[in-house]
């Protein structure tokens, strides 16, 4: 076999290579930070439903830095991810995680949360992964899915200003990875309900940045207020149970 023969669009291995140049590319303490944030919401979401540990598989999970917080709250956290060399950083913290490309293999089954944190925006086909990460839930399972805000004010602001790359892809992802799909708040709805998911809670990330502590509370107090303009990403969390239909003699 040529090991140095790049692998064949949309082929074998094609979403570990984009996955570990993704990886290359990022800012290690940034996205950690972030990632963080995103895990800190999920598990506030999650104790407000009373749910404070079981069985969790972090779909797309990288180097692990959500799935590490997750665990640390008491959950048997375990993950599956694209990129070998991610994996190899998370299985180096002691995080369990599998190489698996999510669009094209099947995810383990029996979890009793499956979570996502700024994945299926990447996916070419991101309403089939949300379904098989639902399959993967055992009975009474629930989903946490984080999807950024695309269309944020800051966004906008730098698109009608035409500040360089404001209308390019670097905007929406990375070069070597870009936003496949871009979601707002409604849109995210929409893929909810495509999926048969009922939306049991959100929680929205605000746009100042975790190093800047002190703005953080009125951030996340705006993003809460007006998500479509002042919120980074939301985080969702997910109940795949059919909602009951509506009867036609209802009052």
């Amino acid at each position: 076999m040529d090991h140095g023969r790049p692998p064949e669009p949309g082929g074998p291995g094609a979403a570990m290579a984009a996955g570990d140049r993704y990886w290359e590319a990022m800012d290690p303490e940034r996205t950690a930070a972030r990632s963080v944030a995103r895990a800190e919401l999920a598990l506030a979401l999650l104790a407000r439903a009373g749910i404070r540990g079981g069985t969790l598989l972090d779909v797309g999970c990288g180097p692990g830095f959500a799935l590490e917080r997750i665990a640390r709250a008491g959950f048997t956290a375990r993950g599956a991810e694209a990129s070998p060399a991610a994996a190899a950083r998370a299985r180096a913290r002691g995080l369990r995680v599998e190489v698996l490309d999510i669009e094209s293999a099947p995810l383990p089954a029996g979890f009793d949360l499956v979570t996502a944190f700024e994945v299926l925006e990447h996916l070419r086909d991101p309403l089939r992964v949300l379904r098989s990460m639902a399959g993967a839930l055992a009975p009474g399972g629930k989903l946490v899915v984080s999807l950024p805000n695309e269309f944020h004010l800051l966004r906008r602001l730098s698109i009608l200003a035409g500040l360089p790359g404001a209308a390019g892809h670097r905007q929406f992802g990375g070069h070597d990875d870009p936003h496949l799909h871009l979601f707002d708040p409604r849109q995210s709805e929409r893929l909810f309900a495509a999926a048969g998911l009922r939306v049991l809670a959100s929680a929205w990330d605000g746009l100042a940045p975790p190093r800047l502590r002190a703005a953080r509370p009125l951030s996340s107090a705006l993003a809460a207020l007006r998500p479509s303009l002042f919120a980074l990403a939301g985080v969702h969390l997910l109940d795949p149970a059919p909602v009951p239909p509506v009867r036609s003699d209802a009052p």
